[in-house]
């Protein structure tokens, strides 16, 4: 179990009550990771999902020729494995830390046993991990329009 004041201090439980942290904690595990450590890879089967407590992580995705190309950089507050908890599918990146990192993990399966008896924390979990997946496609989307943006214009001038 982990201490339920540590889990205050990471964003992600930001809007959490002091009887939800202390619920959540009996299922939230802690594991550290060193620079360079593969936390999962690509298309492995995942059930659980991170909330970087501190440190900074870097989302690949393989190219062709086996190089890692990075897509995204996530830090302190920030969660991943989320896909694969939710919906059950392979892992759709490789994770790696970066940086010297603490985590906390929950396992589906202990999630599960807190959905019954606790839908006002359930609730609240799933709205922080839908929250940041939005927040993810936005960017995406920016970034999107930005390219064909960029692409018209190149088009536009030759």
């Amino acid at each position: 179990m982990v201490d339920h004041k540590l889990l205050k201090e990471v964003s992600f439980f930001n809007d959490f009550t002091d009887g939800e942290i202390s619920t959540i904690a009996t299922i939230i595990k802690k594991q550290e990771f060193k620079t360079g450590d593969t936390i999962f890879k690509e298309s492995e089967d995942g059930k659980t999902m991170y909330i970087i407590r501190r440190g900074e992580v870097k989302a690949c995705k393989t190219a062709p020729d086996g190089e890692l190309f990075t897509l995204t950089l996530m830090k302190d507050g920030d969660i991943f494995g989320e896909m694969s908890f939710l919906d059950g599918r392979p892992r759709s990146a490789s994770i790696v830390a970066i940086s010297e990192v603490d985590t906390y993990v929950i396992d589906k399966d202990d999630f599960e046993t807190l959905v019954d008896g606790n839908p006002r924390l359930t609730y609240k979990l799933l709205r922080n991990i839908v929250f940041t997946i939005h927040s993810i496609v936005r960017g995406m989307n920016s970034r999107y329009i930005e390219m064909i943006n960029y692409m018209w214009g190149r088009k536009r001038g030759t």
